[in-house]
């Protein structure tokens, strides 16, 4: 039985030996890891409320020799205290069943605390990994997404009237959130639906790594909101892209990204762009068709895990002896 207890200082030296072992530089680099929990206050220990808990949060895991042989971090969805996402996990090797119980103690921790749904997406080709969670931990696929590169821009649309896009107020949050909810796909609404909270922008906004910029696209008249764009960077080269448009608009796609490639270039001429396409909703089989059409590039498919407080699955697990790397993105 492993021996589980939030990161702290003395426990960094020995996380950074684990994980420079499982996977290498390259990936340390890409993923900009942290290791540091927020420091729990005293007043938050004695009344414990998911709403304290903003920040990502690390717990490491030792055998008997107090051998570190395992790390999870999780983290709150922006403004929805109730949905948490797993966002790393590193395994050293032979340690399958350390990390069902990280799982479990963190589920059981926070499940018992008011969360009520747990998910992370994961890579199609980490079949360890799913297999860990759906039948080591309860979890269940719940649906898929996709990451693709804008390699040409043959959608360009010629004289892109700018001023139709209005830029996104916090007071827009719960319109885009119901727009986000109705294109949900009926089988998904339950884990996947979302709060306007998780649109408003963050506290502080300047002050984060990353920077993100959203419009909505109206209809003049009766105010319906046709499209939703999130422009998001962190190293103002590489930016991600991400829509909001319900199979009736579904026309707009390319005036939608040509407004978002328009906005990016005024920022920096050489850069990537990115979009995300979410399968769940009941656009994505028409964004999917118009990104081949257009030969984007696909760069992941990614299996979005969840688990439902109270709604675990125990089936025979498999045995693994490597190692396990998993840094994940929200969803």
């Amino acid at each position: 039985m492993a021996k589980i207890k939030k990161i702290n200082y003395s426990d960094i030296l020995n996380a950074k030996k684990l994980i420079s072992v499982v996977c290498n530089d390259n990936v340390l680099s890409y993923r900009r890891l942290f290791f540091l929990s927020v420091p729990t206050t005293h007043l938050q220990n004695l009344f414990f409320s998911v709403y304290l808990r903003r920040l990502p949060e690390t717990y490491v895991a030792f055998d008997n020799e107090n051998k570190l042989k395992g790390l999870i971090t999780i983290k709150a969805q922006t403004g929805n205290p109730y949905k948490w996402q797993i966002k790393r996990l590193f395994l050293d090797k032979n340690s399958y069943d350390t990390g069902k119980q990280l799982v479990d103690y963190i589920v059981a921790k926070f499940g018992a605390r008011g969360v009520d749904t747990f998910y992370l997406s994961v890579d199609d080709n980490n079949a360890e990994l799913i297999e860990l969670f759906i039948k080591g931990c309860g979890f269940r696929a719940c649906s898929s997404e996709s990451l693709w590169a804008v390699s040409n821009v043959n959608f360009l649309v010629p004289d892109l009237d700018e001023k139709a896009f209005k830029t996104f107020k916090n007071e827009d949050a719960n319109r885009v959130a119901e727009l986000y909810n109705e294109n949900l796909n009926s089988l998904y609404k339950y884990s996947l639906s979302k709060e306007y909270g998780e649109f408003k922008d963050k506290f502080l906004q300047g002050l984060h790594h990353d920077i993100d910029f959203k419009y909505i696209l109206e209809d003049e008249k009766n105010k319906i909101i046709k499209a939703f764009v999130e422009i998001k960077t962190f190293d103002n080269t590489n930016y991600f892209v991400d829509t909001i448009i319900p199979n009736q608009y579904m026309d707009l796609f390319p005036y939608v990204l040509s407004f978002a490639l328009k906005k990016i270039t005024k920022r920096n001429k050489n850069f990537k762009m990115y979009i995300k396409n979410r399968k769940y909703l009941s656009s994505g089989d028409l964004a999917e068709n118009f990104f081949r059409e257009n030969r984007f590039e696909l760069l992941q498919n990614n299996t979005i895990l969840v688990r439902d407080f109270f709604k675990s699955v125990k089936e025979e697990t498999t045995d693994y002896n490597s190692a396990i790397v998993f840094s994940g993105y929200e969803v």
